[in-house]
């Protein structure tokens, strides 16, 4: 599977009406498991750039929708397991900044599809969505709404949810998905989304580390220029996540590396070595005095360990039919995970995908 796949025209086009029910027009949507949901977050992606330059009700319409549907396919997963909170921390994160405080609109007239919604209202309503679904764990009250409901609710009502950002954050911390994340976090100013967004125009004090992620690339960037050896180490050791791989596909689809002349298959080699060492520990019980944030990824057993497994999958499928790096590369690597997890379906079908010549195939592109 393409990691950057989106939801085809004729899905999209489904969710663009902000009158229909979400949990009608988003049934079956995107398909099913960790893929189809990676589908919908690439359209969410996409989409909130042509909504911020020309904000539209369709728009508007297709990003609640999304958000809606990618909670409820990932529901039953626990929110420290789910692969997708990073993005929902983020989102409320990056889309809270600058916002005045909620308030109703008193007796201003309501809006209607002819009239026009801003950038401000959209994010207002995805926060707003967000934080409600994470707070509750329901997605089912939203079902029976639709997106212009939803407006009325947290725009024209001006309703909000009491919402602590740092709980989901040090979650993440504890999961190595961030570091250790800014001090700011452990003082009030981090407690809530609404004190750190929304004083005075300023930006959120409480923004994670992973949140300046371009800033981190131009960082990255510049040390393979600067310290190559420190900098080829550091992607040895890269978290297994969405972002982190999706970075390291583009080092290869642009040719980053070449063009320093660094040759890049032993540092994926090493890298993915890293990740399946990281996955071994996952299944490992945990140690009696373990204190540190990682006994709690460890105690999650086979749940925590199919997950680092299946997004290595995704990255090494997408590196072999983009012809990236030879299969032969990684083999050693490919053989490991094909016979250590075979328990995992996505790994038995990764293994039918390599016995049937895909890898001799995606060589040849």
């Amino acid at each position: 599977m393409d990691i950057s796949a989106r939801l085809e025209e004729g899905e999209i086009q489904r969710l663009e009406d902000p009158g229909k029910l979400c949990g009608d027009v988003v049934r079956g949507l995107g398909g099913s498991g960790f893929e189809g949901s990676l589908r919908v977050k690439n359209t969410v992606d996409g989409i909130e750039e042509i909504a911020r330059d020309a904000p539209s009700w369709s728009a508007f319409s297709v990003l609640v929708n999304c958000e809606y549907r990618l909670y409820e396919m990932n529901r039953d997963t626990p929110l420290r397991n789910n692969p997708f909170l990073s993005h929902w921390v983020e989102a409320i994160l990056r889309l809270g900044q600058n916002l005045a405080p909620s308030k109703p609109q008193g007796k201003r007239r309501a809006k209607k599809n002819g009239d026009k919604i801003t950038d401000a209202e959209i994010r207002r309503v995805r926060v707003e969505l967000i934080k409600s679904l994470l707070q509750s764990g329901d997605s089912l009250p939203f079902a029976s709404m639709s997106p212009k409901m939803l407006y009325e609710k947290f725009v024209e009502l001006g309703q909000t949810t009491e919402f602590d950002v740092a709980v989901y954050i040090r979650m993440l911390q504890e999961e190595g998905i961030y570091d250790d994340g800014p001090r700011e976090l452990d003082g009030p100013s981090g407690a809530h989304v609404e004190a750190s967004t929304q004083q005075d125009g300023e930006e959120a004090t409480s923004k994670p580390r992973l949140n300046d992620f371009q800033q981190w690339k131009k960082g990255i960037l510049s040390r393979l220029e600067t310290e190559p050896e420190v900098a080829t180490q550091e992607l040895r050791h890269l978290p297994v996540e969405l972002s982190y791989l999706d970075f390291l596909t583009t080092l290869l689809q642009e040719g980053t590396l070449l063009a320093l002349s660094i040759d890049p298959a032993p540092i994926m080699s090493d890298y993915i070595q890293h990740a399946l060492r990281l996955a071994e520990k996952m299944g490992q019980p945990p140690e009696s005095s373990s204190l540190n944030g990682n006994s709690e990824d460890i105690d999650r057993g086979r749940e925590a360990q199919a997950r680092a497994v299946r997004l290595l999958l995704l990255f090494i499928r997408n590196l072999i039919r983009k012809a990236l790096l030879p299969p032969e590369a990684i083999y050693f690597e490919i053989q490991e995970i094909c016979v250590r997890y075979v328990w995992i379906r996505e790994v038995r079908e990764f293994r039918a995908f390599v016995e049937e010549g895909a890898v001799s195939e995606g060589a040849g592109h």
